[in-house]
């Protein structure tokens, strides 16, 4: 989800064909709102599905102590190996991990890179299992910052930090404002995944980059959501549309708003898809 301001948000719209390919172009029509739980509101296609450069991604995983408990089994392992597992072997990803206790890759503040870019999957693999661990707070900014450092430099469109966290900023010494100021600068989108298992985080900062820089931002309410999540990630980075859903009466600030979007799909050399997809967003 991007939110343009307090009355508008985007859905990211991506497609898969019988064999689980993402589709990499496809038209967007006719799409109509139903089950609305509050407020009114219409929604118009913002973007038609298109294919985009070849990946290459930061994965950054939270590496900080508050994970031993919102993640105990280490699902955020399995979930990032299968967005690694999906990559063609013309994308590039490198692995860091982010929290006060570990030392930073030198040049960095606060991200330990456990992988440069690399295309070969069995060092991607290994390097996940080695960021996969519980340790201190959280500098989420920073570490975003470092991403768009390592990124910084690399040829092609479609450069993606993909980040994974459970808790809100509280050790950085970036600025929001220079996060999103770099990231945009840089052509970086920025991909995020908040794990709240106890519904008490405020993530609205994080929603802010992912829609200031092109990203999408997701909120995961239990760590088995991840691998699910991972690959819409990896869905939305290699071709995706948009929906925009606007309100013409605003529900109040804090509302959790569901309903479904209808809409249809048309791809050359395939059939067309009647797609009913439920959605779920707070109001700003």
């Amino acid at each position: 989800m991007r939110i343009i301001d307090a009355s508008t948000y985007q859905l990211g719209v991506s497609a898969l064909d019988a064999s689980k390919t993402v589709v990499r172009t496809g038209t967007i029509s006719t799409p109509t709102l139903s089950e609305l739980s509050a407020g009114s509101a219409t929604v118009q296609v913002c973007g038609q599905i298109q294919s985009q450069d070849v990946l290459t991604a930061a994965i950054a995983l939270d590496s900080t102590g508050s994970m031993a408990d919102n993640d105990p089994s280490a699902l955020r392992k399995g979930a990032a190996l299968s967005f690694v597992d999906r990559m063609t072997v013309s994308d590039q990803a490198t692995v860091l991990s982010f929290d006060t206790a570990t030392t930073p890759t030198n040049g960095l503040d606060a991200a330990h890179v456990w992988q440069d870019f690399t295309s070969d999957k069995t060092l991607l693999r290994t390097a996940v299992a080695q960021a996969t661990f519980d340790g201190g707070g959280t500098p989420l900014y920073d570490a975003i910052n470092d991403a768009n450092t390592l990124l910084t430099g690399k040829t092609g469109a479609n450069k993606s930090i993909l980040v994974l966290t459970d808790g809100e900023d509280n050790s950085s010494g970036t600025p929001l404002s220079d996060v999103i100021a770099r990231a945009k600068q840089s052509g970086v989108r920025v991909f995020a995944i908040g794990l709240d298992a106890e519904d008490y985080l405020d993530f609205t900062e994080l929603e802010n980059i992912a829609s200031q820089t092109g990203g999408l931002f997701q909120k995961a309410s239990d760590a088995a959501q991840l691998t699910a999540y991972f690959d819409n990630v990896f869905n939305a980075v290699n071709a995706q549309g948009c929906l925009q859903l606007n309100f013409t009466v605003k529900p109040a600030t804090g509302t959790t708003v569901t309903g479904k979007i209808s809409f249809t799909i048309a791809a050359s050399g395939k059939a067309d898809a009647q797609l009913n997809v439920p959605f779920s967003l707070t109001v700003r």
